[in-house]
This record gives C-alpha cells, structure tokens and sequence, in this order.
C-alpha cells in the first residue's frame, strides 16, 4: 500500500508547487508587459531602435544597419564605372567623398551595384553619386523605387547618357524636378555655392552661407525648380540671365510617392570645402527620411526675411528729408547714420530725424577708422557724441554705429562695445552668412553684447559703378531684395544722402523698390537697424531643446531674463506634405501656440507673448 507523503505536491506551498517553473512566469509576465507597453507607445508614434555593429559601408547582402543609417543606399552604377573608364575619368574620385562622409558622421550605406538589387528596394533614401550613365532598366527600377515611396538624392548629371554612354537627355532629372537650363561657364566667378536659410534641406544652415565649390573640371550646372541654394558669384549677385536658378532642388509630387532631391554639382566640388557640406547632406538626407525638425526662426512673427534700408547722412545732409518722404510712404522707419561734423549744421533737420526715426553715428568725419590708433579712435567717438550732444541733449538711444568708408578694424569692435555700443552696420566682408551676428568681449555681459548687421546688398555707389539708367536701377534694387527675402536673410542697403539730389536717378528709381516691399511685407520684416539688434538679443533669450519620437515632437522652451518674449517664432519641418500639427502644452497653463503654414513643407509656429520660464510642447502628426 502506498502510504501518504505529509511533505507531498497537495501539501506544498504554492510557491514551492510552482518550483521551477517560477522564474519563467516571472519573466513571461514582465515580457508580456514590455510588449504591451512598447505597442502603446508605437502606435502613437515611437519608432524602435536596432543595435548592431558594423562598418560605415557594406554590401548589399548584409541586413545589418545602425538607426542613424537605417535605409540609406548607395548606387554604385557599373554603367557609370564603365562610362568614366572609357573617357580616361576614375568613377572611385566620385563616389570616395560618400565614403569620407559617412566615416566623419558615422554612419552607414549599403552598396547596391546591380538592377535586381535595385529593383528589391522598398523605401529608405538611395544616392546617385554622378550616376551619370544609366541603362533603361536601371531607370525603370529607380522609378518604380521613388513611385512606391523611396527617396533619391542625385547629383550632377546623374541620368544624362545610357549604358552606352551616349547622350540621353536630361529626362530622368527633371522628372524629379530639376529642369535644366545648361552650364555655367569655367570662367565665370560664380563659383560659391550660396544657401537659403530654413528650408527643409538647409534647415540648419545660416541663410546667405558661401560654400567656396572650387574649380574642379566637372561643370557646375544650372537649373530652375524648388530651390535650397544658388550658384553666384563672391558677392552674392545674382546674374540677370540666370534669375531663379538653383542648385539644390527638392521635390515631392505626392504624398504617396518618395521625395527627390537634386545637387547641380559633382563630388569634386566637395573637395574645397567638405565640412559645410556635410552639413548640407545632413539636413538632406534627414528631409528625404521624411524626420521632422524644429528650430528657431531667424525672424518675429512668422516672417521669413528682414529689411533695413539705412542712409548714410554726410554731404547733402538736408537730402536725408526727402528720402524720409519716400519711405514714409510705406510706413517704414528706417535707419540715418550721421556725420556728426556735418550733423551739428543741420540742427533742425537732425531734431526732425532723432523724432521720428532711428539715429546712429557714421562717426565725426569722413575718414577710416581702420588701422588708426587706440587713442586716436577713443578721441573721435567722443567727438562725434559731443557733436551730437549740442544738438540732441539725450544720447542713450543713439546706440549703433557705422564706420565712414566701412573702415574698421578689432580696436573699432573694442572700443565700441566698451562705449556700450549695441550694433555695428559693418561691411560685406564680415560675415560668410547673412544674418545679424554677437560680437562679445571680456567685460561686456550677454544682454549688452555687440550685434553685427553685415550691409547685404549692392549700396548706391556700387550701382554707380555699374552705369545703370533709372529703369537698370529699379530692376537692380529689386532683385537684391528679392534674393535676400528668398534666402529668408537680413537684406540691408545702405545709400548715402548725396545720391538723393531732386531727380536724380536713385530718387526717381526708389519708388518702385519701395513698392516691391510694400507689396511682400507678408514675408518681409521690415524694420530699423535697431530693431532688428534689440530682436537679436531677444531671440537670443530664448533656448530650444527638441527630440523627435516617430509622430510626435517634443520641445523645451526657456525664456531667460526679467521680462517677457514677445512675438517668439519656431519653424517646423513637416515629415509629410502639407500635413499641419496639433501643437499642445505637456503642462497646464501653457501659453497657446499658432501654427501656420509657410509652403508644403514647412509651417511656422508663433507665441504672442512667453513670460520668463520653462515651457513644454509636443507637435503631433496625424
């Protein structure tokens, strides 16, 4: 007979019947959790990492990839190989920038070198290094690839000959919007490579940035379409004939399809410059990912450019009235630097300007600055305040300067931020970009730092030079503007009195660029040189921290300071076309935010007032 087990199974605690068992059901139970945690948060946007370890290329065959890299290829076309070979060329100086970039980025691109490979594709972002020449079935595959949602970044003349290398047109760019309108000359000195600022390919780049492209054999090409960047010259003029080219082109027909993007140049232009472009291929690479971005909008109000027109008032000071007369028509007020020597003749005229409009110095007289000595430099900027001072008894809104014959130098910056000085019209020669920048030295505090106003556009004496009649004039005047408001940059003209004689040519020619602006002022800021410094430092008090979790971004506001942030504006970077956020606070009481469309791509977000504090958003996509 069996006898019974007191310590047996029926008797055991429940804990001990499980045994074994129990750490399996442990883990089963925190599995079951994570996952159902994990499906949450993907459904309502969050992407899931992948963790490998890899190099920054491989090959087709690998399914490795890093999130940074996760569908980025690289077309290796054995056509194009085979093309370079036949004319003497080395297709590898092409394709070994590629291989440059994703080392310093540190990330990855799988090689793809034939059709099947191509044809598999589903997704991701696929790069045309120069794949100049492509067989009809390669162009069938990068097709279907792009129709069925990828992306492709071309370059060059990718797509120009087939796999014989014979001429095959310019087709295959311009059915991903790049419409050709040829070369631009070897000799010519539009070499620099000039951005707009806030696009979604250049969204981190300053607006007006050179980009020095070199002299590399492969040409330079021209093309009109949805535009990033121009090809110019040093100065940043546009040339007549060559209004509205671009060179780096973005598109998107739909929203079904994938997003293209096209760079007039070969990698060989990459070469003198590599790192600017890196960062041009950053923002590219992200756009066509279709991954939003925030940043901070270089301009209040959701506007997308700046304007200061400012005259320099010496000879033919009382000339200074009939330009106010001009620019009052357009409800503008805009910015007299004064010879003060002169000034103190013009009592009258100099009260009627100081009432009405922004007042800086344009120093004593009108001799350099530049190279003179300490001494010498302190001696005349006391001058020139006492010269103003018999006229004007208050002095401390007078607080920007621009030197006669823009002649300056570090003694000048010094000097002025110690006389607590708060902007500087400066030369062309200042700034690679286009937009106001902090000059800040030892002893001088954040709030009361140095803003440099970079003069951007060909001023009277330029236009001068050039021998334009009244209508050459209009037309010249108009189209720096408008190559300013479609960088999104800090246009600014400087002209001097003398030039507005009655009649003269830049008083008869004056009204219709006013117009011009008047009638953009939706986009255009139209603002003093003061304003626009006293709008630097208030830009610069607010900080933006951001992190993209798939649907959703989430952002950090700090307003700094005593007082509150008026007209603060973000600009957001659409991950689909056309297809606006919901903005909402993560906190109560979050001050309500606007949201406003720009273009297809792009959408401002504005704040009529932040008090000083922390803030929290999150934009979310449908």
């Amino acid at each position: 007979m069996q006898t019974e087990d007191p310590g047996g199974f029926e008797n055991r605690p429940a804990y001990r019947r499980i045994g074994t068992y129990l750490l399996a059901l442990i883990v089963l139970g925190m599995a079951v959790s994570v996952f159902a945690y994990l499906s949450s948060m993907q459904v309502l946007g969050w992407q899931m990492p992948e963790f490998n370890l890899q190099t920054p290329f491989r090959s087709a065959g690998s399914n490795n990839s890093t999130p940074a890299s996760r569908g980025l290829y690289l077309y290796v076309s054995p056509n194009t190989r085979s093309y370079f070979s036949s004319i003497g060329g080395n297709y590898d100086r092409l394709l070994a920038p590629w291989h440059a970039y994703a080392k310093q980025r540190q990330v990855s691109f799988k090689e793809i070198t034939d059709t099947q490979a191509l044809s598999d594709l589903k997704d991701g972002v696929l790069v045309l290094a120069s794949a100049v020449a492509l067989s009809e079935q390669e162009r069938a595959a990068l097709q279907n690839y792009r129709t069925q949602g990828g992306s492709i970044l071309a370059t060059w003349a990718s797509g120009t000959r087939n796999e014989k290398g014979e001429w095959a047109g310019w087709q295959f760019l311009e059915a991903m919007g790049a419409t050709s309108k040829g070369e631009i000359a070897l000799e010519s000195k539009a070499r620099y490579l000039i951005l707009n600022g806030e696009t979604p390919v250049t969204h981190s780049q300053a607006a007006g940035q050179r980009i020095w492209l070199g002299n590399a054999s492969e040409s330079l090409l021209r093309f009109n379409g949805k535009g990033a960047a121009s090809i110019m010259d040093w100065t940043r003029v546009q040339d007549p004939e060559r209004k509205n080219e671009t060179a780096v082109l973005y598109a998107e027909p739909s929203a079904e399809s994938g997003r293209s993007a096209v760079f007039a140049f070969a990698e060989s232009a990459w070469e003198s410059q590599p790192y600017p472009i890196y960062s041009l291929v950053d923002d590219t690479l992200s756009w066509l990912q279709r991954k939003p971005a925030l940043l901070r909008a270089a301009w209040p109000e959701g506007k997308y450019s700046a304007q200061i027109i400012e005259m320099d008032t010496e000879q033919g000071f009382a000339n200074a009235l009939r330009f106010v007369t001009l620019i009052r028509g357009i409800n503008y007020r805009g910015s007299f630097y004064v010879l003060t020597s002169v000034a103190k003749q013009f009592p009258d005229e100099m009260k009627q300007l100081a009432r009405d409009y922004d007042i800086g110095y344009h120093g004593d007289t009108h001799i350099s600055f530049k190279d003179q000595s300490l001494n010498e430099q302190e001696k005349r900027l006391l001058a020139m305040r006492e010269d103003i001072k018999s006229i004007l008894p208050d002095l401390s809104a007078i607080t920007g300067f621009r030197a006669p014959l823009e002649g300056y130098d570090n003694t000048t910056q010094t000097l002025l931020q110690k006389n607590a000085f708060l902007h500087h019209v400066t030369d062309p020669n200042s700034s690679e970009g286009r937009l106001p920048m902090f000059v800040k030295i030892d002893g001088v505090s954040n709030e009361n730092a140095m803003v440099l106003l970079p003069r951007t556009q060909r001023d009277d004496l330029n236009l001068s030079k050039e021998q334009l009649d009244v209508e050459q004039t209009r037309q010249a005047l108009i189209s720096d503007a408008e190559t300013s408001r479609q960088m999104g940059a800090l246009g600014l003209l400087s002209v001097h009195s003398q030039s507005f004689e009655e009649n003269s040519l830049l008083t008869q020619a004056f009204p219709a660029y006013l117009d011009y602006l008047k009638a953009n002022r939706s986009s255009i800021w139209l603002a003093s040189s003061s304003q626009v410094a006293n709008w630097w430092h208030e830009r610069d008090r607010l900080k933006l921290s951001s992190t993209v979790a798939g649907k959703r971004v989430e952002f950090d506001l700090t307003v700094t300071g005593k007082k509150p942030l008026a007209n603060a504006s973000l600009i957001l970077i659409l991950p689909q076309k056309s297809q606006l956020p919901n903005v909402l606070g993560l906190k109560i009481g979050m001050p309500k935010a606007t949201v406003k469309r720009i273009d297809d791509f792009r959408a401002a977000i504005t704040f009529e007032v932040l008090e000083p504090g922390n803030y929290a958003y999150q934009a979310v996509f449908n």
